[in-house]
């Protein structure tokens, strides 16, 4: 599966590329020399791109539209003389009201784009890479409170906890698994001549590169940094069990295991970096903008501030295979996370978030 040809031949596909994770691994492999070819639903993302994120590397990206990837044969062509497929695009709408809704398009997207892969790539394909999530390895209905998950646990409860009392976010998470299980069923079966690995990142925070028009469409973990930030007076909920990660170190796990096909074969990756729910946030930035308006909560509350590791007698999820092969001990801090992405928020959208405290005055 290795090989000796340099970054500048390569076309690596990048499903979902104007996707919040999908934007920093094209980046990142634009930087390093590749040709990126991304996949989007319309064609406005590739002029958004290359506009923005992509600009200084207009010339090495390639874009392809598949408006359903759900499809069989959606990627028959964006597939074609590619050298890696990383597959982040999932067709996610918490709007939905059945565990089917949720289910079937993960598992379809999936299975679609290995498919296409397996039969239109060709010869030169070393190396498919799906984003996966947290979401498919922990169970808490089934594991003790205080489980120390790895790669070898899965989540085999939520698709029927979701069907006797449905809520989104459980089908969410049973949809992550039905969709990863469906992948290493899929490998099983066909035996590909190409590696196939799993990336399965915590919430993920850290600065986009590649922005939506107005705050207000971030996605669905950027955004409660921005409303905490801005000075909305309701702490969001955690999203899961709050273990988090930064895009960036999300980003290079994906890229590694392109570059490494003989080690991330057949391999899944937990990308977390501890536990930080959103009363974190709300108290480093109380803490760093003094000046602004934001939230209380309950101060302390649900997480470790000095290291914002996992807390004792809680879950944990521990990143150590993934630690080994990037050659870490720990990925990028939650405080560092969360005060980068407010940084590119200014960036972007200047004096948008207008909750600074009023003085009063004395005279």
């Amino acid at each position: 599966m290795g090989s000796t040809t340099s970054p500048s031949a390569k076309i690596i596909l990048v499903s979902g590329i104007n996707g919040y994770i999908a934007s920093h691994i094209g980046l990142i492999l634009l930087q390093k020399g590749y040709t990126v070819r991304g996949t989007s639903r319309s064609g406005s993302a590739h002029a958004h791109l290359v506009s923005g994120a992509f600009k200084s590397h207009a010339d090495s990206y390639q874009h392809a539209i598949v408006p359903d990837i759900t499809t069989p044969g959606a990627f028959d062509d964006a597939v074609k003389g590619v050298h890696g497929v990383i597959h982040t695009a999932s067709p996610v709408d918490f709007n939905l009201t059945s565990v089917d809704a949720f289910i079937g398009p993960a598992v379809d997207g999936t299975l679609s784009v290995l498919n296409s892969a397996k039969a239109h790539a060709g010869p030169q394909l070393q190396s498919v890479v799906v984003t996966s999530s947290v979401a498919a390895v922990v169970d808490k209905w089934r594991l003790p409170s205080d489980h120390a998950y790895s790669e070898v646990d899965w989540n085999t409860s939520g698709e029927a906890v979701a069907r006797e009392t449905f809520t989104g976010p459980v089908a969410y998470g049973a949809s992550k698994a039905a969709a990863e299980r469906a992948l290493w069923e899929w490998v099983t079966t066909h035996k590909p001549s190409f590696s196939v690995s799993a990336v399965n990142p915590g919430v993920v925070t850290g600065p986009p590169v590649s922005f939506p028009a107005t705050p207000e469409k971030l996605n669905e973990t950027l955004a409660p940094i921005w409303r905490i930030y801005s000075g909305d007076k309701t702490l969001p909920p955690p999203i899961g069990g709050a273990s988090y990660i930064d895009v960036r170190d999300v980003a290079v796990m994906h890229i590694w295991c392109i570059e490494h096909p003989e080690q991330a074969n057949g391999q899944r990756y937990i990308m977390t970096n501890g536990k930080a729910p959103p009363q974190a946030a709300a108290d480093l930035l109380r803490e760093k903008f003094p000046d602004r308006d934001i939230i209380e909560g309950t101060p302390g509350q649900g997480y470790r501030k000095d290291d914002y590791w996992f807390v004792e007698g809680e879950p944990s999820l521990v990143a150590n295979k993934a630690y080994k092969a990037l050659g870490v001990n720990r990925f990028i801090r939650y405080d560092k996370s969360i005060l980068d992405t407010v940084e590119a928020f200014e960036s972007r959208w200047p004096e948008y978030a207008e909750n600074m405290k009023k003085t009063q005055r004395v005279d």
